[in-house]
């Protein structure tokens, strides 16, 4: 791996490196991008979600009634599957969902975990701009991830503000990674979030360099929020990009209003709820893949976000996707350059893992 924007180094290109090599996109800042028109229902979908998200009332509670609703599996691609499990920790029990290719074996418990042989395992925290959505409400993101990477996924059911701090989110999420490390001690254990999961997966890395526990091998962040403060309709949106708020479906109203139900009474401008601003050296971490669209509202804060962490010494890879919206591989199915992006992470975590190594 090579700092923020630069390639993967392997002896074979990758399916997006032969694209690039074939003028179809992709930039040597890590941008992914395509030629030709995009599939029209990415137009409809996004243009759809823009405009509810314009109308839905700002209320918790009406909000998580929308948001929280699990896709069924069957809705998955064929060949994956969905387990659960239950967990003790600290401050009570946590449910763990699994999202794993059905060539995975899982036990014969009830909790119906993967077995002790699995060579891949992914703890995702999900998003939903802290206060919204479930493991599985986005199995959208965690489907594709697991199937792209063959890895189980392994995404916990975090405590969620307003109820909770933000804190309480990290801590359930690092009881998820020990309960893993010591469960499935020779697997190999990566780290991913999407969105507000992102920048819970940036707080667990900082936290982890005080802990007594392994970094993960690797760690995946997309489309991370990663700032909550600034005061106002500027809560939320520090270094962000407002004006592609006509191209993302994210209005930057709504980024604003739910950062303050986010953050709650915590210091807005450390972590946890601000782990832009993490301090000391991050030399120690792991490779971190950031994959985000080129057209969202939180664009500009992303690229600040992978700068600062770099300038700590943080081994970042950006990739920027061509016309893509918040959370890009949400829309995999139809949008190539966003396609192109889940397979360039596949690289990042095959390929680049073994360089490094």
């Amino acid at each position: 791996f090579g700092s923020s924007g630069s390639r993967l180094q392997s002896a074979r290109l990758s399916p997006v490196q032969a694209r690039r090599a074939a003028g179809m996109g992709g930039c040597s800042c890590g941008c992914i991008g395509r030629s030709g028109p995009d599939d029209p229902l990415y137009a409809i979908l996004t243009g759809s979600l823009r405009n509810a998200a314009r109308v839905v009332p700002r209320d918790v509670r009406t909000l998580r009634f929308a948001c929280d609703t699990k896709v069924p599996a069957f809705l998955l691609k064929s060949g994956m599957k969905v387990e659960e499990e239950s967990i003790a920790t600290a401050n009570g029990p946590l449910t763990l969902e699994w999202v794993l290719p059905v060539e995975i074996d899982v036990g014969q418990s009830t909790t119906r975990a993967p077995s002790k042989g699995v060579r891949r395992i992914m703890l995702y925290m999900h998003g939903g701009a802290y206060v919204l959505c479930t493991p599985g409400s986005l199995r959208g993101c965690t489907s594709p991830i697991a199937r792209s990477l063959g890895a189980a996924l392994c995404v916990p059911e975090y405590r969620r503000p307003p109820e909770h701090d933000i804190s309480a989110a990290v801590e359930d999420g690092l009881a998820a990674y020990k309960h893993l490390r010591e469960t499935y001690p020779e697997a190999e254990i990566l780290l991913g979030g999407e969105s507000a999961g992102g920048g819970l997966a940036a707080s667990m890395l900082s936290s982890l360099r005080g802990h007594h526990l392994p970094f993960p091998r690797a760690a995946l962040l997309m489309s991370p929020w990663t700032d909550l403060s600034g005061d106002g309709d500027a809560a939320g949106l520090r270094h962000a990009t407002p004006k592609k708020d006509s191209l993302d479906y994210l209005p930057t109203d709504l980024v604003s209003w739910i950062a303050c139900q986010a953050r709650g009474s915590l210091v807005h401008d450390q972590v946890p709820a601000s782990p832009v601003y993490a301090e000391g050296s991050l030399a120690e971490l792991p490779p971190i893949f950031v994959l985000y669209g080129r057209d969202e509202v939180l664009c500009g804060q992303i690229e600040h976000f992978c700068e600062r962490w770099a300038e700590k010494g943080a081994n970042v890879q950006r990739c920027g996707v061509h016309g893509g919206v918040h959370a890009p591989v949400l829309f995999h199915f139809c949008h190539g350059p966003s396609q192109a992006a889940l397979e360039e992470l596949a690289t990042f975590f095959d390929a680049g893992i073994a360089v490094r190594a």
